[in-house]
């Protein structure tokens, strides 16, 4: 058997963990399944592939959950993965560089976060996700969105792996978001009775009440998490100030988000960030920046949402050439989008169908 293990927690996950656990199976790793009390098909599905499916008392806590499953590995190096995801791309030779000659740091790998637009499953964001580790020296800490954390302190050491992962966890039923978002929220809160200056909690706060469509809460989490004072480099603190400048646009505070200009050469070199700005210009109708920010955003390397460097921009121009009633240049625009629904539906609205693209 290879040396390293597959570490998966699960609690009725019979409708997603077959999918997971195909997609790691041919790689011969250790697969452990450690389920927290499934009343469904998830340990009868888990044991066709995993070498060892456990038991483990839920205790309101993700992270005692995680470690157990480190614990019962039979390996030191572990690759945790979750069962709303699955393996895209994984470089097995690379892995086993990374123990040989890395063996102090932490193994990232690229998640793509699939929604469901209509009916056609499409890339909605990425992120890069720490998943890859010795043991011996790294556990996981937070009762909610626990984070792998050195056990003798210090800084985690991380490189970015040639693995990808596709994840589908965001793409949930109106129910399903609710649950969540009650189970989220309580165990967010409960920790932060605990631990009160911790600026994660608060995005994690905003992002759980994101998932609700609760903007207006959000937006108080978000502006507490953002009070502390963070390195703009930390992936969770781009997100949060991208998160917080949509839920004040989505909340009609636009006014209030044009004190974003003021982090803005912080987070310019993320084209999420930007894109925002020329989002914040135009709700504020100040369409001669909105467009300078449109154009800046195209092209950034460093972007999550997807589009934001490419047709989102270049869909806002159209919208902004179509208040200025120059109806050439936003068909223009549109028509550069691709299959972005939106720019599709505004080319049947704005062009005879002789003129639209077979």
């Amino acid at each position: 058997m290879h040396p390293i293990s597959v570490c998966i927690i699960a609690k009725n996950e019979e409708k997603r963990i077959e999918k997971c656990l195909a997609s790691i199976k041919p790689y011969g790793f250790e697969i452990v399944v450690v389920d927290t009390g499934s009343t469904d098909r998830t340990r009868e599905i888990a044991g066709k592939y995993a070498d060892q499916v456990l038991d483990f008392a839920w205790c309101d806590d993700f992270s005692a959950a995680r470690n157990f499953s480190l614990r019962a590995a039979s390996n030191n190096w572990i690759f945790m993965l979750d069962c709303d995801e699955y393996i895209k791309t994984i470089d097995v030779e690379e892995l086993n560089y990374f123990r040989k000659h890395l063996s102090d740091s932490v193994g990232s790998v690229f998640r793509e976060n699939i929604v469901t637009e209509n009916g056609v499953a499409v890339i909605n964001n990425t992120d890069n996700t720490e998943r890859f580790f010795d043991r011996r020296l790294y556990h996981y800490t937070g009762m909610i969105h626990e984070q792998l954390t050195p056990k003798h302190g210090g800084e985690i050491s991380a490189y970015l792996l040639k693995t990808t992962i596709l994840h589908t966890g965001y793409d949930m039923t109106k129910e399903e978001q609710t649950a969540k978002y009650q189970r989220n929220f309580t165990l967010l809160k409960k920790q932060l009775e605990t631990d009160p200056e911790n600026p994660y909690l608060y995005y994690q706060l905003g992002k759980s009440c994101e998932i609700i469509e609760d903007y207006a809460d959000a937006c108080v989490y978000y502006g507490k998490g953002l009070s502390f004072d963070l390195d703009p480099e930390l992936a969770y603190v781009q997100a949060m100030v991208v998160s917080y400048g949509n839920a004040l646009l989505r909340t009609g505070q636009a006014e209030a988000a044009l004190g974003f200009e003021g982090i803005y050469d912080a987070f310019s070199p993320l084209a999420d960030f930007v894109y925002l700005m020329g989002n914040i210009y135009k709700e504020n109708q100040m369409y001669e920046q909105a467009l300078e920010q449109y154009q800046k955003a195209i092209g950034i390397p460093l972007c999550r949402l997807e589009g934001a460097n490419s047709f989102l921009p270049v869909y806002r121009t159209g919208e902004i050439c179509e208040i200025f009633g120059d109806i050439t240049a936003a068909v223009s625009c549109y028509r550069k989008c691709g299959e972005f629904a939106p720019a599709i539906n505004r080319l049947a609205l704005l062009t005879p169908k002789s003129d639209q693209p077979v």
